[in-house]
């Protein structure tokens, strides 16, 4: 499901995860991406503590850091850091990782799967717009898409046509 900056699909995730864990009693894993300016939002933690209260370790939560929301720097909005602290003081078992690294991102996957009796959080670093010279690091490509030229472009610098 997509919620977006409400902060919604963190307490959807949860609700799920408690689902599975307790009611249908499964080993359905639930996974839940999360935006660095969505954690701004107090629900985000109110789910976070249900999330340990109920030691749901089939949950893993992926937070997308790249230091941008749609009103640019999240530190210049209201600056939610330190995500690593803040996760693990509500019972997250937590990861930092690259987040444009695939190994690291398997390999943060598979350590969340072998976590038990709490939820995983992985903090994946990123850049957003990564490798294309007009949109890495600028938020104001966050709610736009480009247009054909533009697109052209992005593919050429990716490499791909």
């Amino acid at each position: 499901m997509s919620t977006g900056s409400l902060g919604q699909g963190i307490s959807a995730a949860v609700g799920m995860a408690i689902t599975n864990k307790h009611i249908d009693k499964n080993e359905h894993r639930i996974y839940c991406l999360l935006g660095d300016g969505e954690s701004e939002e107090g629900q985000v933690w109110e789910a976070c503590m249900a999330a340990s209260h109920y030691k749901l370790d089939n949950l893993c939560v992926m937070l997308d850091y790249n230091h941008l929301q749609i009103d640019g720097n999240i530190d210049d909005v209201i600056g939610p850091e330190p995500f690593k602290s803040k996760f693990e003081a509500f019972g997250f078992h937590t990861i930092e990782i690259d987040g444009h690294n695939f190994k690291e991102i398997e390999a943060a996957f598979q350590e969340a799967r072998e976590t038990k009796g709490q939820p995983t959080a992985i903090i994946a670093h990123t850049i957003k717009g990564k490798g294309v010279s007009f949109m890495e690091n600028n938020y104001a490509w966050h709610g736009s898409a480009p247009n054909k030229e533009q697109y052209e472009e992005a593919m050429k610098e990716l490499g791909g046509e």
